[in-house]
């Protein structure tokens, strides 16, 4: 697993598929979440877009994307079943998968740069 944005995301990479969520860290920051809005299934993204956002109690987290892709599966049980994000959000709190088209390697390199 590899954490990005200052350690409030995380991804974990298979092939060139990463699974995509949100870290303690970042609940720390918002608070009990109220909403999350979260990218459509096929949405073209660039690294560091803005893909979704968590609303909750303390305040609202923007979940950036730490690589070039393609959304192509999104957790629709986090719309049922918000706590799964706090609950289990390395499992089934994951927000969503990105076919990558950038070098993971790169990215990590720039993260550490930074």
């Amino acid at each position: 697993m590899t954490e990005y944005d200052d350690g409030r995301i995380w991804y974990k990479k298979k092939g060139k598929v990463i699974t995509l969520g949100l870290t303690e860290k970042a609940f720390e920051e918002i608070g009990e979440v109220e909403s999350v809005s979260l990218p459509s299934d096929g949405d073209e993204i660039n690294q560091d877009d803005v893909i979704g956002e968590v609303i909750g109690t303390k305040g609202t987290f923007e979940i950036i994307t730490p690589l070039d892709g393609s959304v192509i599966s999104v957790n629709d049980e986090l719309a049922d079943n918000l706590d799964l994000l706090i609950e289990d959000p390395l499992d089934e709190g994951w927000v969503c998968q990105i076919r990558i088209e950038s070098n993971v390697e790169d990215a990590e390199e720039e993260e550490e740069s930074d």
